[in-house]
Formats: C-alpha cells, sequence, structure tokens
C-alpha cells in the first residue's frame, strides 16, 4: 500500500502561482475559471503568506514562472516553425537560465521554512 505523500511548501508555492498565471493569461474558454479558482485556494491555503519572507518569495517565484511562460509561449502554443534553430536555441538557453533562478527561488523556500528537498540539476550553479 503506498504511503500518502505531504506536498513540501516549495512545490505548493509552484504550484499556486502557476493556477493563478493560468488563470490570468489562459483564454477563459479554455479553462474552468471555478476549478481554477478553487485550485488557487486550495494551494494558498497550504502557505502561510502572512510570513512577509515567505510572501516575498512566492511573488518572486510567481514572477519568474510568468517570465517562463512568455518564454516557452510560441514554443508551447506550436508556433516555433518560423523561428529558425538558432532562436529555438536561444530560447531553451533562456529558459534555462530562468529555471536556474526558479529553482533557486524554491530553495530559498526550503530553506525557510525547513519544508521539503533541495533541488539541484546537473550543471547548475545554485
Amino acid at each position: 500500500m503506498a504511503k500518502p505523500i505531504i506536498t513540501p511548501t516549495p512545490e505548493v508555492a509552484d504550484r499556486f502561482t502557476i493556477a493563478r498565471l493560468k488563470i490570468e493569461r489562459l483564454d477563459k474558454s479554455e479553462i474552468d475559471i471555478d476549478d481554477m479558482q478553487r485550485q488557487i485556494n486550495y494551494y494558498k491555503d497550504g502557505l502561510d503568506l502572512d510570513n512577509p519572507e515567505l510572501s516575498k518569495l512566492v511573488e518572486d517565484l510567481y514572477i519568474i514562472n510568468g517570465r517562463m511562460w512568455d518564454a516557452e509561449y510560441a514554443i508551447r502554443k506550436g508556433q516555433d516553425d518560423n523561428l529558425g534553430l538558432e532562436e529555438i536555441g536561444r530560447r531553451a538557453i533562456h529558459i534555462r537560465d530562468l529555471n536556474r533562478i526558479r529553482m533557486k527561488v524554491k530553495n530559498d523556500i526550503i530553506e525557510l521554512t525547513g519544508d521539503g528537498f533541495k533541488d539541484c540539476k546537473m550543471n547548475y550553479a545554485n
């Protein structure tokens, strides 16, 4: 029998910020707004946003996830055919660099809360 796993704070924060971005940026015809709002409220309840340090880190995560969303937009929408391989490569490197920042923010949340496991990727400087 599988043991239930509690979701660590950095993952809750990540899911919270992504849900916020989805409700703000996706076409309303593509999403169930009530369900997205329930997700946002669910994840928000799992975060102590009264803690100013945590609140700042969650906002940093929201910003970096938004920047990653922007960087991935054309590729995600299948609009990359006319970008050329050089531009796609530049975007991939940019996304990799943004993900380094994202990983650092999540690791900072771990340091602050003591909840979760630090993320480390090969060839990533923390």
